[in-house]
């Protein structure tokens, strides 16, 4: 009896059409009918997140970087669908350890911020910074907000790699607001860490 029962299991776990047709079983296709209506209505609120985003999301680049006159010169250019309200611009030297990573860096008080302006799409920042070759890793940071409020930053890591010569890593760090719970747990969690690593770093340069 034991086989025959698990014969008949094995044949509708192999058909579940089979056993999907029984009348008793109604319950079990509205189930299923759920489960796929559910995750097609989570993909249509992705899209539509995703295209919000796009629509008022700054996103900057690093377009051009040039060594003239003592000064180091940086072109950065708004390519996203949406302006970066109040923008402001800070930096410090940090140390080698210090990596860039995708949470908001808080400004350390003792820095004081530039005001640069609002950028809109396609528009261009001109930024100068003096350099002596004695800064080895220095951090700049240009953070603003979007059209509804949301914080954006870009954040550039810039090396000495020899004489008059650099090397920059950027980053582009825009709101959470739709990750789920659990991704904005972890970023928050990466968020502090942040913090943490930018005030060590500050402390031993």
């Amino acid at each position: 009896m034991e086989l025959n029962n698990l014969r008949a299991l094995l044949y509708q776990l192999i058909h579940p059409w089979h056993w999907l047709t029984y009348g008793q079983n109604t319950s079990a296709v509205g189930l299923i009918v759920l489960v796929f209506y559910t995750l097609y209505t989570r993909r249509m609120m992705l899209i539509a997140q995703q295209t919000r985003r796009g629509e008022l999301y700054p996103v900057l680049i690093l377009q051009h970087t040039e060594v003239a006159g003592g000064c180091l010169e940086f072109s950065i250019v708004n390519v996203g669908g949406g302006p970066l309200l109040n923008a402001f611009e800070w930096g410090l030297q940090v140390s080698g350890q210090f990596k860039l990573g995708d949470t908001y860096l808080e400004r350390p008080a003792h820095i004081d911020p530039h005001f640069v302006g609002t950028m809109v799409g396609e528009s261009r920042l001109n930024l100068n910074s003096t350099i002596d070759g004695s800064e080895l890793r220095v951090l700049q940071v240009i953070e603003g907000s979007d059209s509804v409020g949301g914080r954006h930053q870009f954040c550039i890591l810039r090396s000495l790699v020899g004489p008059g010569k650099y090397e920059h890593a950027v980053r582009m760090v825009h709101p959470v607001e739709f990750f789920p719970f659990w991704r904005r747990v972890v970023w928050k969690g990466q968020e502090w860490r942040g913090r943490i690593k930018l005030i060590w770093s500050r402390e031993r340069k």
